[in-house]
């Protein structure tokens, strides 16, 4: 079905829009003058035009749930017969939607960490090995000081990111477990994986099962070589932590982290995440990205404004460790970005 040419431009004002919710509605509005097509013809006309209009993506921004992406927001003004002379308004619409500025109301910004109501949300990371803690008797279940948190892995960044999810999806239900103890139910929840392919098995699956175009050294003995290698059309990247000797200990000074949202596997109405470093401190930072007071805003703002509705995407960046003080990257830099990916769910 060919869509209609719309009314005239000035019927639709762009220039007031400052939320997701506000560009929604324009769409819609722009949708009903362009002769109210079906979200199928909207995919047939953009593969027409070589352009990629998924339903599903399309339904998700009409419905303001999702916020477009560049240039998906463009393909849907060239669907609609918005004229190009008018496309500088509308982009600068955009611009302002994504970027997650509050509306009139207090409307809060959205979220990479905010989550559908009344889904569940489950939190895990690995489990120290017993070789590692069996001489701290506090590790010990039988010991009447026994603190069990004392076994889980990268728990600096559990305990941030846990605080951080329940202040901001304060009606859900919100958990966190060691890998080894989650149960069936647990992995339909929106999963949250912390640290690295070490000590979080379930990290270590989830590279295979998502087909992720990065790898993870693990962190043995006979390892020659520590860091994240990424795939691309150029062949392979390697990016390495650096770490000091000094007086006789290591100190990591830079780690390379890796932040992952996609569809869950497991369960396709739910998320899966993965926050990794190759140490620590890398994953704290890794967590700390999008949640940083100052840093966190100004990171979701790009992160919007790059992947918009996708729902499959990754980077990789560099974390600064200042004398034992985690410093997120701040991916507006891009000297702190080193690799990024999306595809289409």
């Amino acid at each position: 079905m060919p869509l209609s040419r719309p009314g005239p431009p000035g019927e639709l004002d762009p220039s007031g829009v400052t939320t997701l919710t506000q560009l929604a509605a324009l769409l819609r509005q722009c949708r009903v003058r362009a002769g109210n097509p079906s979200l199928r013809d909207i995919e047939r006309l953009g593969e027409k035009r070589g352009q990629v209009l998924p339903r599903s993506t399309v339904a998700g921004v009409l419905a303001g749930r999702r916020g477009p992406r560049r240039d998906l927001f463009l393909a849907l003004l060239t669907a609609f017969g918005i004229p190009e002379d008018d496309r500088a308004a509308w982009t600068n619409a955009w611009e302002k939607a994504v970027a997650g500025e509050p509306d009139a109301d207090g409307e809060p910004a959205p979220d990479f960490w905010r989550f559908p109501p009344g889904e569940p949300v489950m939190i895990t990371c690995g489990r120290i090995p017993e070789s590692m803690v069996s001489n701290f008797s506090a590790t010990d279940p039988r010991d009447p000081d026994h603190v069990d948190l004392l076994t889980y892995a990268d728990l600096d960044a559990l305990v941030h990111l846990y605080g951080h999810i329940r202040a901001l999806n304060p009606l859900h239900d919100v958990k966190f477990a060691t890998t080894s103890d989650l149960q069936p139910a647990d992995y339909s929840s929106h999963l949250v994986m912390i640290g690295g392919s070490d000590f979080n098995l379930l990290t270590r699956d989830m590279f295979s099962t998502l087909r992720l175009p990065v790898k993870m050294s693990p962190r043995l003995p006979e390892t020659d070589w520590l860091g994240l290698e990424v795939a691309n059309g150029d062949g392979t990247q390697r990016f390495s932590p650096v770490l000091g000797d000094e007086y006789g200990a290591r100190i990591p000074h830079e780690d390379v982290i890796l932040f992952f949202r996609g569809v869950n596997p497991l369960d396709r109405r739910r998320t899966i995440t993965i926050c990794a470093g190759m140490y620590a401190r890398g994953t704290l930072a890794a967590v700390r990205c999008l949640t940083d007071p100052v840093l966190g805003p100004r990171n979701q703002a790009y992160l919007r404004h790059q992947v918009g509705a996708n729902l499959h995407f990754g980077f990789v960046a560099r974390a600064f460790v200042i004398d034992r003080v985690v410093a997120p990257p701040d991916l507006t830099d891009p000297g702190h970005r080193l690799y990024e990916w999306m595809r289409p769910e």
